[in-house]
């Protein structure tokens, strides 16, 4: 399962490998960066830190209600 996510002028890629819940990688195409997540708390770190640490405050709540509605 896949999911395009953009938030604060950034599109990233989250694809769910299946094999265990909140497992998969997420990707930003814009400069190839790729990272591997294992939960639901480790996406949203993975998240934050592809944001970055000054703009995640912002969007945070943005991004968890986004994540509520993943069918995972």
């Amino acid at each position: 399962m896949e999911y395009r996510l953009t938030v604060a002028n950034q599109t990233l890629h989250i694809i769910f490998d299946g094999t265990k819940r909140w497992s998969g990688y997420i990707s930003r195409p814009s400069d190839g960066l790729e990272a591997s997540f294992s939960s639901r708390k480790c996406l949203e770190h993975v998240i934050e830190g592809l944001l970055g640490r000054r703009l995640w405050p912002q969007y945070r709540q943005q991004v968890l209600s986004l994540l509520d509605q993943f069918q995972v």
